[in-house]
């Protein structure tokens, strides 16, 4: 057993060197020489001077253990200091800053090594501290701030991984340090620059400098911003401009863009605007600062692309909007076959400028090419921009794009399962009126054939598939039991949310499925995840934002989220069933209906009903939540009633002698609810109708009334096993059984 000695309070100081395989990259041996002279001189001599203990060397990293936070915080503050003043005159991309996380917590010996949840808290706080910053934890600054003249700026409650609960974070600094300010680092010769001139300017290192009058054009505005800051580095592609007015050179243009973004999102480390977001501020006159303050990120990456020929030349900048200055910019010329190479550079050039680590699977994501066929990549573009429509004719014209990709390159593994989501997307939308009757048949039959294809490739679009598929279609054979394959499903869009952590459409997925397992919350914030990754997100995100907030009871702002929805897009024709029952059970009959008529434009009156009996939901609930489906299919059939109908004007007809005009009045009743209680007495005669049909609706119809059909239980049970309404019967006694007891069956 070990000593009791061995587990200790203590003070933990976790440091790395930002942007270490880079540095190593360029100079191996006079980086590890600098390093071990950072140690000697730097590290060693003030640990020592302040009481502390090296426990671990890594490398690239340090873990210090200190007998107080105050002592952990000074040298901290040292280190940081010093390091600065050896970086004075070095250049930027040869300096060696370190992050340092501080934290205080329970530590475990191992030797001379230090294990425990103390460490982990330091080494998390560690990987979101600056580059040359330190991040220090509530706990440590509750016991430093007193001793020590700082800065301890609040980032709030951080989720940090492997630690269950959010840790409380603070970026010090000390007095008088501007934030964000790069101390000790020889800056580039300045000169100005404007449009073209800027970007070349910023490829030869160099900085544009603002009279400090002026507002720099490029520092965004916190207050402006549409969205509060990730707590994760964010960031947002401009799509990068094409210089030439030519058509072929858009193209190429904007597929470089979307892979640039793409690539970016696969990196755990960072928060990146979806490209559809981002493409919708294409051709305008947007500065970076603007671009940053609509996509609530602090980072913009822009620039330019030409093709001449079969040469190119790419222009790209990174900007910091937090303080308006360049981060990173180069200029690129190559041979055109090179051009989808370059945008993985880029993208792992990105991330080094941010200070990220990678691991093996973010970078061989990024490095991993889906083409090499320009041709392809430029019909899978043309597909691209009509499928991201997100309409059903759109989508329609999408498709011989796709296949032409992928004649072009049979190993394009992102275009199949483009072209596999292109026929399954009306099955799961509803958008069916482009298709005649043969082909809307087989379209079903092409995406498996497309599919069979695209799970030859792991993309992150492939999991997305395959969640939809168990959460969409007809299970046939009853593999899945009562979860329908939820449980499958949230498996494949983790996969694609692993692969690719930026992919709005696997958050989104992700968020149906918890919503679909009755897990509504949980799916809510999935949803709402997806929607923040792409703030001009689709209209179907909607869809599944009330879905959740019906599931959750809360059916006023369902209905609120739909109607805001559909003021943006009208035409977003998968809204509006939800919508229509939505309305209809809160009682909204005339709204109602009014959305069924809009849904279903040009069709009669009378033909209403019969229209929406067998709609089939998006969205389906399973196991104890299955409940939610017949409410939903109840509201829709609500909706689309004659006007006029009321429980009032049913109870009426229940005393007609024809059992056709009973059956189709009792069935009504049954939509309403709770809200037909009046009519439970007539309800309950009809259980001793000469027709069987009546029998089992007036049974039906006593189990949606609920709890207020109590009354009826006698004759229920009376009825229970008598052929085929006994059974209805014996369900319904159930029901009302279970709303007694305040359950949902």
């Amino acid at each position: 057993m070990k000593s009791p000695s061995n587990r200790r309070l203590a003070a933990i100081l976790a440091a790395d060197v930002a942007g270490y395989s880079r540095l190593t990259a360029a100079d191996e041996e006079g980086t590890v020489a600098a390093l071990r002279a950072i140690r000697s001189e730097v590290v060693g001599p003030i640990t020592e001077q302040h009481g502390g203990r090296i426990a671990n060397t890594a490398g690239d990293s340090f873990l210090i253990e200190f007998r107080s936070a105050v002592d952990a915080m000074r040298a901290a503050l040292s280190i940081q200091d010093r390091l600065q003043a050896r970086n004075a005159g070095v250049a930027a991309d040869r300096a060696i800053l370190l992050r340092i996380g501080l934290n205080v917590g329970d530590v475990i010996s191992n030797g001379d090594d230090i294990l425990g949840d103390g460490v982990n808290v330091a080494a998390r706080l560690e990987a979101l501290a600056e580059p040359g910053g330190i991040t220090a934890s509530g706990a440590a600054v509750g016991y430093a701030r007193k001793s020590i003249a700082a800065q301890f700026i609040p980032m709030g409650p951080q989720t940090v991984k492997n630690i269950p609960e959010p840790v409380e974070a603070y970026r010090v600094r000390n007095s008088g340090q501007a934030p964000g300010r790069k101390t000790g680092l020889r800056a580039p010769r300045t000169r100005l620059a404007a449009g073209l001139g800027l970007l070349a300017a910023a490829a030869a290192g160099a900085v544009l400098w603002i009279a400090p009058w002026q507002p720099n054009p490029d520092q965004a505005v916190a207050a402006r911003m549409a969205f509060p800051l990730p707590d994760l580095p964010s960031i947002a592609v401009l799509p990068l401009a094409d210089t030439t007015g030519d058509s072929g050179n858009a193209m190429l243009a904007d597929g470089f863009s979307e892979d640039l973004i793409t690539d970016l999102s696969r990196i755990s480390g960072l928060f990146v605007i979806s490209g559809n977001s981002s493409f919708a501020f294409q051709d305008q006159q947007i500065s970076p600062a603007q671009f940053a303050e609509e996509l609530g990120v602090r980072y913009v990456v822009d620039g330019s692309l030409r093709r001449t020929g079969a040469v190119f030349r790419a222009t790209v900048r990174l900007t910091d909007t937090a303080s308006g200055q360049l981060v990173w910019a180069e200029r690129f010329d190559g041979p055109l076959e090179d051009v989808f190479a370059l945008q993985d550079r880029i993208a792992l050039a990105i991330a080094q400028a941010l200070g990220l680590s990678l691991d093996a699977e973010e970078r061989s994501g990024i490095e991993q090419q889906d083409t090499a066929t320009i041709a392809a990549r430029e019909a899978f573009q043309q597909g691209w921009e009509l499928y991201a429509r997100f309409n059903e004719q759109d989508n329609l014209a999408a498709i011989p794009h796709f296949e032409q990709a992928v004649a072009l390159d049979p190993d394009y593994g992102r275009a199949w399962a483009v072209l596999a989501m292109a026929h399954l997307r009306p099955h799961i939308l509803h958008h069916w009126r482009g298709y005649t009757p043969a082909t809307g048949q087989t379209h079903i039959g092409q995406f498996y054939k497309y599919l069979r294809e695209a799970v030859r490739h792991d993309t992150p679009l492939r999991h997305v598939i395959r969640a939809m598929v168990l959460l969409n279609l007809p299970d046939w054979e009853g593999v899945y039991g009562g979860s329908r394959g939820t449980i499958e499903a949230r498996q494949e869009a983790a996969k694609a949310i692993a692969l690719q952590p930026s992919d709005p459409e696997a958050h989104l997925t992700m968020g149906w499925a918890l919503i679909a397992a009755g897990e509504p919350e949980q799916g809510l914030a999935f949803v709402r995840a997806a929607m923040r990754l792409d703030p001009k997100h689709p209209s179907h995100y909607a869809l599944f934002e009330a879905a959740a907030l019906f599931a959750m009871d809360d059916l006023p702002q369902a209905a609120a989220v739909l109607q805001a929805e559909l003021d943006r897009n009208p035409q977003a024709s998968e809204l509006m069933p939800v919508a229509a029952s939505v309305l209809a059970l809160q009682g909204e009959l005339r709204a109602a209906r009014a959305m069924v008529e809009r849904w279903h434009s040009g069709s009669s009156t009378a033909s209403l009903p019969a229209a929406v009996q067998d709609y089939f939901f998006i969205l389906r609930w399973t196991g104890a939540s299955q409940h939610l489906n017949r409410r939903l299919s109840d509201g829709l059939r609500l909706a689309a009633l004659p006007p006029g109908t009321t429980v009032a004007s049913l109870r009426a007809e229940l005393s007609l002698a024809d059992a056709g005009t009973q059956r189709q009045a009792v069935r009504a009743l049954g939509l309403f609810g709770p809200a037909a209680a009046p009519a439970v007495p007539e309800l309950t005669a009809l259980l001793d109708s000469p027709s069987a049909f009546v029998r089992k609706e007036a049974a039906n119809a006593l189990g949606s009334i609920g709890a207020a059909a109590e009354p009826a239980l006698p004759a229920l049970d009376a009825l229970a096993g008598l052929g085929l309404a006994g059974k209805r019967a014996a369900l319904a006694a159930e029901r009302i059984r279970s709303s007694l007891a305040g359950e949902e069956l």
